[in-house]
Formats: structure tokens, sequence, C-alpha cells
């Protein structure tokens, strides 16, 4: 058969790919009408609806969905084939990227890791900027996104699942008041992250009847382990916030209990720019620290 215009099939790709046509839209920089025009046109070639459309929903057609995944990897071939040639021509795009990442996940994890991606790729630069999780999307613009997320979505890399568990500083175990078991928390200084519900959901599932509502609630999750760190308190960390200060020594696990939370990290790469030479190598070495953190917490 005549192959149909390839406008309106990288319309359908960009629309089954996000699941929305003005996702797509803003993707391709078309209107929403002109994305459905596109798919529209698509479907008259094909013979075959693609799309079940519903109310402010769109669902893909049993069908539908392997052309949809056959298409993005023949583009993700094309992206990759231009971004090879065009770095060619443009030695400084493969020795930069731009990276939007969680400010958690930088501050206590990944920044005192850079140093040594620097030493192995000395002629690489990294941008990074900082979002905070009432805003997970980032900078949309950004190469690479490091997202902390409960949503599923098929663009997104997994990196790491998350634990939360209770930690505090050495030197409390040594005093009067240590936690010998959960119930002693009860007299304990809790510190909270952003709200109290962390707490409280974790002393529920444990079974206690501790008031979580009272100590100090910390909105930047940082200085609520620097304050345990400082001998001020119990608080309630992942695993990625407390891996380095665990390995230490500034911070101590009093109970061996951990708990599974549907939040995880994810990595996001930008469209369009997956062949990326300097692309690759970070987030190739991002996925190789991700699993020597595995191995050392523990984590499947």
């Amino acid at each position: 058969m005549k192959l149909p215009s390839l406008n309106a099939i990288r319309a359908f790709e960009a629309a089954a790919r996000l699941r929305s046509f003005k996702d797509a839209a803003d993707e391709l920089r078309l209107t929403p009408s002109a994305v459905s025009r596109h798919i529209r046109t698509l479907e008259q070639a094909l013979g075959i609806e693609l799309f079940e459309r519903g109310f402010r929903q769109v669902t893909l057609t049993p069908k539908a969905t392997h052309y949809a995944r056959r298409l993005s990897a023949a583009f993700r071939s094309v992206e990759n084939a231009t971004e090879e040639m065009g770095s060619h021509g443009r030695p400084d795009i493969a020795k930069r990227a731009s990276l939007s990442i969680n400010a958690t996940f930088m501050n206590l994890w990944l920044a005192d890791r850079l140093p040594r991606f620097r030493a192995e790729n000395p002629d690489f630069e990294l941008d990074v900027s900082i979002h905070d999780d009432e805003n997970r999307g980032g900078n949309p613009s950004a190469d690479l996104r490091v997202l902390f997320t409960a949503d599923a979505n098929a663009d997104y890399v997994p990196l790491v699942s998350l634990v939360i568990f209770p930690v505090c500083a050495p030197a409390l175990l040594a005093e009067p008041n240590a936690p010998r078991t959960l119930a002693d928390l009860a007299r304990l200084r809790l510190l909270h992250e952003n709200t109290t519900a962390w707490w409280e959901e974790w002393l529920e599932q444990e079974g206690l009847k501790v008031d979580a509502k009272s100590g100090p609630i910390f909105h930047d999750p940082a200085l609520a382990v620097r304050e345990a760190v400082n001998g001020g308190g119990v608080a309630l960390v992942d695993n990625i916030m407390a891996q380095d200060l665990l390995a230490s020594g500034q911070l101590v696990a009093p109970f061996p209990i951990r708990h599974t939370i549907p939040e995880s990290y994810c990595l996001q790469q930008k469209p369009g720019n997956r062949g990326s030479a300097g692309i690759k190598r970070f987030r190739e070495w991002l996925l190789a620290e991700i699993a020597a953190h595995k191995r050392v917490m523990g984590l499947g």
C-alpha cells in the first residue's frame, strides 16, 4: 500500500505514546485539532480505528497498540541516527547535557557522587536545575529528569524503589531514653518531612499508639535529616536519603523494620535526543551508580 502521510504517522505516534492529543500537540507544536485531523487521515488510509474516543480521553485499540510500539521504535532509530550524525558536526553537543532533578535526590545522594563522574568525564558538563515535589514535572526542556513519583508511565525508566525506616544519631543510642523497642518512640522527638502523615502512617502500620503529631516539621527533607544527624530526634527516611549517612556513621537505624512506599525515583529523557553521546554517557553512569546503591542497601 502507499505510505500514509509521515505527518499523520508522527502525530499518531506522539498521541499514542503520550496518551493525549493535547500533549502530542504540545510536543509537535501543533494544535490539538490538527493532531486529531492527522490521526483521522491515518485511520482513513489504514481503514481501521486507531483510538477509542471517550469523554476527555482517548484509548488505543488493541491493533493500534502494537502499531504504536513499532512506530516508536522506528522513530527512536531515526532520532539516534540523526543525533549521531549531528554530533559529528557539533561536537559541543556531545559534551553537555541538562538535568532536572528532585532536590532530595540531588542534595543527599547524587551531589557527592558527581565528582567521580567529572573525574571520569573531564570533557563533559552537566547543567543541573532543582525541582521540589510540588513541581514533579521539573524543567520540561531538560535533557534528563529524575522524578519522585508513584505514577506509571511508559516513558519513565525506573531507577530505584523506596523503603522508609527510622534513623537517629549514634549518640542517641547511648542516652537513657535510647530507643530499644518501637514503643520507645513515644518518648522521643519525632522529626517530620513536610507533614506528620509519614510518621502517622508508619506508626499505624506497626500498630503503635504514638502521638505522631508532636515534633517539628521541616519543609526541606535535608533539614530534617540534618537535625537527626545533630542528635535532635528520630527521622523517617528513605534509602536514597540515608545511604551515605549510614555508611559514614553519622546516622544509625535502630530498628531493622522497612516499609515499602508506592513512590519511586524514575528517569525520563527528553524525546528527540536519545542518541546524544553525552546524554548516553551520563545516563549509563547514573544507572551503574543506582545498581551499586541497590547492592549496598540490599534492594532487589
